[in-house]
């Protein structure tokens, strides 16, 4: 390049950085949110908690105001702690704050399939559609005859082994998302196909979990060498890699099969091939690769979530037994005796779409929701966001929310019967509104897990009664199971409690419901 070139282009730049300067100089320089001081170079590394979340970080909150700054060794990160500062940073701004910080971990372990982990780009977007597809409220219907038969399947086990209460739970729900995804119906017991996805959704639980891991906001870690002191997260990921890879594959060959042989039982997998097929007579290999991801998604997306708030109602029926009563009494009214509650019921139980809206508020599944990013520099009420900040909302503080709902640590369902009462006036703030994310990346099969939720709890209150065990003395013992929240998801400690039919004739009503379907393990 000739001399003066280089001297022209040398030239435009220094003016483009002394302009860039210039503004920069001009425009008010705003303060970061007020946080906890940081330490040089570590910054608030220390201050970030690794366990209870959703209580520590509202603790946070108490002192700082509802939006906290942190610097973690340089990365900005912002704590939401108030439902209505997480709608205008999250919802209001969803252009510029829909994207997701990079997880090294996740891109280790092989998890960059997990369309929720994935940037706000063109690709997500492709992965949602389909996703939104097959599990948007007008698609939803067809499966419910398969949360049917699970449902009653999980009565009948119920009656057999109520001790058991907690695994029998997990497998209706697993087993309804394999179904209806896949088309796979999952043996009674110890099903291996099952064991291994059930395997995965607890490593994802592990590894989006805010501050766990030191490589998420070290990201040069990752070149660090497995055997070296320290590098425990970088065993863990050449252990779990193949594990999550296996397990996502597995069931959609299986799937696949069935579809190139004809005989596959209508599910997501299917409904995406099919359409696919109709509008290019063929599927290409990057469609085959993504819908291999989008529908091992949805088993990731529902399969602990719902189960974890149907632990929380059973504890709930337990440490709350006038609720049962209400809702019992209703069932007897509207369903009787001689059935079982089906999803045409649900309009004319509002007690019982009460406390399933309650089950959900009192317990956060998800006491942070997955980590957001902002694309570039924001504001909020005077207060400047960085580019690049990860914003953490806590969901956990919002379900807590003494002015939203007074009392918050008490199980109160009336609280939301305003909502289904028809006559109109202040409604309850909806618990739905912040327990499925925010914004664009609002979990799009919470209409699923909704119905699945509903059946459940509606079926085994119409027939089951949830006590406390009784002591030596006959009286009820107190069960308070410590709430661990040490991962992505929080859950119940176990706990006894016990559950027996509450006639006679509700345990014949159980023996005898249909639940009649393929033969286990059958495609």
């Amino acid at each position: 390049m000739d001399l003066p070139y280089v001297v022209i282009a040398f030239s435009a730049l220094l003016a483009v950085t002394a302009v860039a300067l210039w503004k920069r100089r001009m425009r008010p320089s705003l303060p970061l949110p007020p946080g906890p001081r940081p330490l040089p170079i570590l910054g608030n590394l220390f201050d970030m908690p690794t366990k209870q979340l959703g209580s520590s970080l509202r603790d946070m909150a108490d002192k700082y105001g509802d939006v906290v700054y942190l610097d973690i060794l340089g990365q900005p990160m912002v704590v939401v702690n108030s439902f209505e500062a997480t709608l205008t940073i999250l919802e209001s701004r969803s252009a510029n704050t829909s994207d997701r910080p990079q997880s090294p971990m996740a891109e280790l372990c092989g998890f960059l399939w997990q369309f929720s982990l994935k940037g706000y780009t063109q690709t997500w977007r492709q992965y949602r559609k389909d996703f939104h597809s097959t599990f948007h409220p007008n698609a939803i219907p067809p499966y419910r005859p398969i949360h049917l038969r699970e449902c009653r399947r999980l009565l009948q086990r119920l009656l057999e082994t109520p001790k058991n209460y907690l695994a029998i739970a997990r497998h209706a729900f697993s087993a309804t998302i394999m179904d209806a995804v896949y088309g796979i119906v999952v043996a009674e017991r110890d099903d291996p196909v099952l064991a291994r996805a059930e395997k995965v959704t607890a490593r994802f639980s592990n590894i989006v979990t805010p501050g766990k891991y030191l490589v998420e906001v070290l990201p040069a870690l990752r070149f660090l060498p497995s055997w070296l002191p320290g590098a425990q997260f970088k065993r863990n990921a050449e252990k779990w890699r193949p594990e999550i890879a296996a397990a996502r594959d597995e069931t959609f060959h299986i799937s696949m099969d069935a579809i190139v042989r004809g005989d596959a039982r209508p599910c997501a997998l299917a409904s995406l091939v099919e359409k696919a097929m109709q509008k290019d007579g063929a599927i290409s290999e990057q469609e085959s690769e993504r819908f291999r991801d989008v529908t091992a998604i949805a088993f990731l997306a529902g399969a602990d979530t719902t189960l974890n708030s149907m632990h929380a109602f059973f504890l709930a029926m337990v440490q709350f037994p006038e609720a049962q009563k209400k809702a019992q009494r209703e069932l007897d009214a509207v369903i009787g005796p001689d059935r079982l509650p089906e999803f045409a019921d649900r309009d004319a139980l509002p007690y019982v779409r009460a406390l399933v809206k309650e089950v959900i508020r009192w317990h956060s599944v998800a006491p942070t929701a997955i980590a957001h990013r902002t694309v570039d520099e924001d504001e909020y009420k005077g207060y400047r966001i960085p580019a690049g900040s990860i914003i953490v909302p806590n969901s956990w503080a919002m379900s807590q929310d003494p002015v939203a709902y007074p009392q918050p640590e008490q199980f109160i369902p009336e609280r939301f019967l305003q909502s289904y009462s028809g006559k109109g006036g202040s409604e309850v703030r909806d618990p739905e509104r912040f327990q499925f994310g925010f914004g664009r990346r609002i979990c799009p099969g919470r209409h699923f897990a909704n119905d699945a939720l509903f059946l459940a709890v509606a079926s085994v209150l119409h027939t089951f009664d949830i006590r406390a065990p009784l002591g030596l003395d006959g009286k009820p013992l107190p069960v308070a199971p410590k709430i661990v929240r040490d991962f992505f998801l929080s859950y119940p400690e176990s706990f006894e409690c016990t559950i027996t039919p509450r006639s006679e004739k509700a345990a014949v009503l159980i023996r005898s419901s249909d639940i009649s379907g393929p033969k286990d393990g059958n495609v």
